[in-house]
């Protein structure tokens, strides 16, 4: 047999445990350290070449030209050929110095042109006396054979500045191609190679 137990006594068992502060609920004694606030280091400076992306070349065509052909390797330089702008900058300063030292020949032998020199001389006495055919060696075919090579050199330079502009444009055209060149030595020469991937 069942026994009815009143409401109150019901009401008053579920209502106790709810009134009493319960272990967990209670405050903690220990206070919370503050979180430092995280510290926040400025962004690196993002290079060009990421910043526009990997299909866009820094330069435009026309830019990277008119760089390379004032001052060859440049325009390489900035479209990151380091090695091809290398190249074209050391051709550029052996050929103005070739260049300026066929000048200084040339004009020695301009200036020397008109002196003659005797084939012999002839001791009498107290006196030396000229004998014999003279002779210069600063002729006029001389003078001639270094005022080419003067031309030679002036065509050398403007020649670097012109294929420097053209590498640059071409290789600013070609910017997206992944194009990778190798060299491999074998007993029957080197052997060079270049590979494209799509």
């Amino acid at each position: 047999m069942l026994r009815l137990v009143p409401r109150a006594l019901l009401v008053l068992a579920l209502v106790a445990p709810v009134g009493a502060p319960l272990v967990a609920q209670q405050r903690d004694s220990v206070t919370a350290k503050p979180v430092p606030a995280p510290i926040i280091k400025p962004a690196a400076p993002v290079s060009p070449l990421t910043q526009r992306g990997r299909f866009t070349p820094p330069l435009t065509p026309k830019r990277a030209f008119l760089y390379s052909s004032l001052l060859p390797g440049f325009g390489q330089s900035r479209l990151d050929r380091g090695t091809s702008g290398a190249l074209f900058a050391s051709i550029e300063l052996a050929a103005i110095v070739m260049m300026r030292r066929s000048q200084m020949d040339l004009r020695e032998a301009r200036r020397f042109q008109i002196d003659t020199l005797p084939g012999q001389y002839l001791v009498s006495g107290d006196s030396v006396v000229k004998n014999g055919i003279f002779t210069n060696g600063f002729t006029r075919d001389l003078v001639r054979t270094r005022r080419l090579h003067v031309e030679d050199w002036i065509a050398v330079v403007a020649f670097n500045h012109l294929f420097a502009g053209a590498d640059a444009f071409v290789s600013a055209q070609l910017w997206d191609v992944p194009l990778e060149l190798s060299a491999y030595p074998r007993p029957s020469g080197a052997v060079f190679a270049a590979t494209i991937r799509f």
